[in-house]
């Protein structure tokens, strides 16, 4: 958890920066110019480059204009390092150049006869600067091998990706960026769509993919933030492969149904995961005496309107390891016509329902937030 970001928003910090968004940006090159005086003083032998200058532009933006302070420690390593070998304290600097800060904010509010309140406010914001700062620089940055190297590239680059999570076999994407990233923790914070935040509640696992390169990640939701419309991903890997094929609509049964997998004079009992009109997906509490590309039959029953039977020649064209005792086996068939229209009826309802359900969902999250 980002306790630092929870804390800014608890304290409406962002409504303040809006509500004076005017003073900030009028005094921004005040501030540069002030911290870069304030360095020279503290250490005369420090070269103040371009670089200098551009670290402090964008900690000023980080704080003040874009609302992206706890991207900065994160973007900035190597000056801070400087910094610190320079023998520079540099919340200390913060420190004075947020007083001076202050006096300007003082005689604003006094020229346009505002509450006194708007200045503990600001303070309350410098303080809370000060502290995040504090925290960060007391520690070493550490760089991890828990995150892949392009997750910190789209993270830096506020890079586009696609979020593809599954509710009962109907897909949802949402067109998202990492607005948080943690490479000690191995965690990353994204935005989501209501459904992906109430399908979370049901589905731990996630893809992220970016378009142009067509690379995938596969995570885990760690924590949901309805609130903010966010999603803590963890034990994020590159695959290789593409997110999940969906060239058919795959639903999950509203109940338990066994599904007879036959191969010559073996049978298997196992439970249907989810069906397709070219397929289904079924859990086996056991690893069963198959391997893929083997040729079985499968018996299965659908119960709506009433009941069909279904006895099916299918291929086994993978197979997923869950856990220690649960395995995944997914089936392709080919239904004659007849089947097929049972099957599309069948998926059509459980679609309806399974959106219906959703749509359920959402209107009870919506109240609660």
């Amino acid at each position: 958890m980002n306790r630092f970001k929870n804390r800014f928003f608890e304290h409406n910090f962002l409504s303040f920066l809006s509500e004076y968004k005017s003073f900030f940006k009028q005094y921004e090159l005040k501030f540069i110019v002030s911290v870069l005086e304030i360095l020279k003083k503290k250490n005369p032998n420090l070269r103040l480059t371009t670089e200098y200058k551009d670290f402090v532009k964008n900690l000023y933006k980080s704080f003040f204009l874009e609302n992206g302070f706890e991207t900065f420690i994160l973007k900035n390593p190597k000056m801070i390092t400087e910094l610190q070998e320079a023998n520079i304290d540099f919340s200390d600097v913060l420190n004075k150049a947020f007083l001076l800060m202050s006096n300007a904010f003082i005689k604003k509010i006094i020229k346009e006869k505002e509450p006194i309140s708007k200045l503990k406010k600001i303070t309350s914001l410098f303080e809370f600067y000060i502290e995040y700062l504090k925290y960060h620089l007391n520690e070493p940055i550490y760089y991890t091998k828990s995150l892949p190297k392009e997750i910190k590239e789209y993270y830096l680059n506020n890079t586009k990706l696609s979020l593809f999570s599954v509710y009962k076999g109907i897909p949802i994407s949402h067109t998202t960026t990492i607005h948080t990233l943690n490479e000690e923790k191995g965690f990353i914070e994204v935005s989501a769509n209501y459904y992906q935040i109430i399908a979370s509640k049901f589905q731990k696992e996630i893809y992220l993919l970016e378009p142009k390169s067509n690379k995938t990640f596969k995570a885990n939701i760690s924590e949901v933030y309805p609130h903010r419309k966010t999603l803590e991903l963890i034990n994020i890997e590159k695959i290789n492969r593409k997110t999940p094929k969906r060239n058919y609509i795959r639903v999950q049964p509203h109940k338990k149904i066994e599904v007879l997998v036959k191969k010559g004079d073996k049978k298997f009992i196992t439970e249907m995961y989810d069906i397709s009109l070219k397929g289904t997906a079924v859990y086996s509490s056991e690893k069963l005496p198959l391997e893929i590309g083997d040729l079985v039959t499968i018996e299965f029953e659908l119960e709506f309107e009433d009941f069909y039977y279904f006895t099916l020649q299918a291929e086994l064209k993978s197979i997923s390891k869950l856990n220690d005792t649960t395995y995944r086996y997914h089936f392709y068939f080919e239904p004659n016509p007849k089947e097929e229209k049972i099957l599309e009826k069948y998926i059509t309802k459980r679609e309806k329902e399974i959106i219906k359900e959703l749509q359920i969902y959402l209107k009870k999250e919506l109240k609660s937030v």
